[in-house]
């Protein structure tokens, strides 16, 4: 069964204990982990308790499905299902996990309660299209907010925070916003706090928004990218503020040095930097055209390498410490910087 959780609150209730395998998937990375994060309250998971919660992130799942295989079969010894956890967030091995998956009849798992979370995967994807036609699964379809939802909530927010705007006001409010929902619910809170005395105009506002878009966080990965230490860091400064969830950034981050490695991989057989930008299986912005031209000045393969190695214990830091998340975020800005050897500014 696949729902469109914006449209449905399904976790307001109990979930019915008909489904016991639960995919949340799409492009809005926000709404998956708010998805994530509501659906272990809603089925009382206890991350704490290794006898019955287990956990499963990319790295684990490749390398030892004999593990996951056996804990799928498994029979928990106390009075509740177990829970397996398969964290694939940060994942980019689309099809190997696939034929990990591909493997299973779904239907006739019953003794566990399974619950697979990704970036990855599309709703046009063999693993998505065998899950939503599964009866005992649940699929949570997490895609980006359109600009009328958006315009709606921001409405219903301004009653609540007494704030009187002009249609014109609001709608270019609206097209500032994200399409995240947690950078939407984020953004409201801080109007919500900046808001106390009750005194805050347009320009704030939009100043405000402007800090919390889309924009702002490729941006900042882009400034992180080519040395620009000190910009780079007070933008994530205010990601920081909202409690931005660091696995989106460190998810953005690796897809722009992913990237990256495939245009050096071309700059290494040849093609011009021209050609680089241009290709259209790269599929590059044109406004983003100079920014490539000045990472492939600054970057080498190796560095990327090294940095994707930096990023991956960045990952398992910010997952076993979240508390510290930002720590360990900007301890990988001032990482990258260094290692492109350019001195931070």
């Amino acid at each position: 069964m696949k729902i469109n959780p914006l449209n449905k609150n399904i976790f307001s209730n109990k979930i019915d204990d008909s489904f016991n395998i639960f995919y949340i998937f799409g492009n809005n990375l926000g709404l998956i982990d708010i998805c994530y994060s509501k659906l272990k309250k809603n089925l009382e998971v206890d991350l704490d308790n290794p006898f019955i919660t287990n956990y499963f992130d990319e790295n684990k799942l490749l390398t030892n499905a004999e593990a996951f295989f056996d804990e799928l079969n498994s029979i928990s010894v106390f009075n509740t299902k177990k829970t397996i956890i398969v964290d694939i967030r940060q994942g980019e091995k689309k099809n190997d996990i696939t034929k990990i998956f591909t493997e299973l009849n779904f239907s006739e798992i019953s003794e566990v309660q399974l619950i697979i979370i990704s970036y990855l995967f599309k709703q046009s994807d063999v693993l998505s299209k065998k899950l939503i036609n599964s009866k005992n699964a649940l699929c949570f379809a997490c895609y980006e907010e359109n600009e009328d939802d958006v315009k709606n909530k921001l409405k219903k927010q301004l009653v609540n925070f007494n704030l009187n705007l002009d249609e014109s006001q609001i709608n270019e409010l609206t097209n500032k916003f994200s399409k995240d929902s947690k950078i939407i619910q984020n953004t409201f809170e801080k109007i919500r706090l900046q808001n106390k005395n009750g005194n805050m105009n347009f320009d704030q506002l939009l100043h405000l928004i402007d800090d919390n878009n889309d924009e702002t966080i490729f941006e900042m990965i882009n400034k992180l990218m080519i040395g620009k230490y000190y910009e780079s860091i007070n933008l994530l400064k205010n990601f920081e503020r909202i409690n931005f969830s660091s696995s989106s950034i460190l998810y953005l981050i690796k897809s722009k040095l992913k990237l990256l490695q495939k245009c050096i991989n071309m700059r290494e057989n040849g093609l011009t930097k021209n050609e680089i930008v241009n290709n259209k299986s790269l599929n590059i912005f044109y406004k983003e055209h100079a920014v490539f031209f000045k990472m492939l000045d600054f970057w080498t393969l190796s560095n990327i390498d090294e940095c994707l190695y930096f990023l991956f214990k960045t990952e398992l830091n910010c997952k076993s410490k979240k508390e510290y998340e930002y720590i360990f975020l900007n301890q990988l800005f001032l990482y990258f910087c260094f290692k492109i050897k350019i001195k931070p500014n």
